[in-house]
């Protein structure tokens, strides 16, 4: 490959069963250790084919990774906000692990109590950002003292990723808006729903109003779940026609620059196999030629969330 040849020379040298693989990235997956599962098998009651519900450490992705050819993941927080601990286990992980990093963590911007764990977490030098879920996102954006923290992200560089529907669309705009030089990025397409071959008005709609601002990105990820197949049932479709009802206007909307790939493992297997996420993103992006692939597949992520390629394997 020629591009960062510096940094490539020195990876494939450590590593020289990488040398003639694609160079991809997989920023969106999702650990939890004992105790967080411990605590969260109190209140919740999951499906047992659920990874949610599960431990779920670093080397269980081995296998994934290495059959996928991902070179490392970027962690996305899969904990409440009200437990900072299991964010420090996540970045202990990072730290331990040759396949992860970094950590998009989560975290109540309306406490006070935010900076001082923000601030432990940024000594790792292992936080790339935070994760807010749903209606999270309006309450930030009224409230004087999230919107004080939301301002701190914006100057630091981190990235906010957002777990939303297309519902949500009003209140990324006005984030955008209100913090022009935020790094934002929606999750999952918008969680978006293919439904007899066709997404719907609303999300076609959010699609086209968010990538009008150009500090929105979108992940072109967890392709599996955008399927009409209920999940730990039948196997989602693998043909890349049934999605092009959602990858069309979401790459037609972001363009090349501003989509990023990843599997959201392992959620993504709740609805079938993991390896048909990165089948179908490359067997879309194949005809767009491979400057395109690159960027979409390793090099947006690795621009965007600043990740340090010390921490690639």
């Amino acid at each position: 490959m020629k591009y960062l040849p510096g940094v490539l020379v020195f990876l494939f040298v450590a590593n020289p069963s990488f040398a003639k693989r694609p160079w991809i990235i997989d920023p969106h997956t999702h650990f939890k250790g004992e105790q967080q599962v411990a605590y969260e098998a109190t209140k919740t009651q999951w499906h047992p084919q659920n990874s949610l519900g599960k431990v779920i450490k670093p080397e269980d992705y081995r296998s994934v990774a290495d059959r996928l050819q991902l070179r490392s993941t970027l962690v996305v927080e899969a904990c409440d906000q009200d437990k900072p601990e299991y964010n420090d286990w996540v970045l202990q992980q990072v730290a331990e692990s040759e396949l992860l990093c970094g950590y998009v963590a989560r975290a109540d911007l309306t406490t006070a109590e935010f900076l001082t764990h923000h601030r432990r977490y940024q000594r790792t030098g292992l936080l790339n950002g935070y994760r807010f879920r749903f209606e999270e996102l309006n309450g930030y954006l009224n409230d004087k003292l999230a919107r004080q923290h939301l301002a701190l992200l914006e100057r630091e560089g981190l990235v906010v990723d957002l777990l939303i529907e297309s519902s949500h669309a009003d209140d990324v705009v006005a984030l955008a808006q209100d913090y022009p030089r935020l790094k934002i990025v929606v999750n999952h397409c918008f969680r978006a729903k293919i439904v007899d071959g066709d997404i719907s008005d609303e999300l076609k709609s959010a699609i086209t109003r968010c990538a009008a601002y150009p500090n929105v990105y979108c992940k072109m990820s967890s392709i599996n779940n955008f399927s009409e197949v209920a999940p730990f049932t039948q196997p989602a479709p693998t043909e890349l026609e049934y999605y092009l009802p959602i990858l069309d206007p979401v790459y037609d909307a972001f363009g090349p620059d501003r989509l990023i790939f990843a599997t959201n493992w392992g959620v993504s297997a709740h609805f079938g196999s993991v390896d048909n996420v990165k089948n179908i993103v490359l067997a879309f992006l194949s005809k767009k030629g491979q400057r395109v692939i690159d960027k979409v597949m390793y090099r947006n992520a690795i621009s965007f969330y600043n990740i340090k390629r010390r921490h690639l394997r």
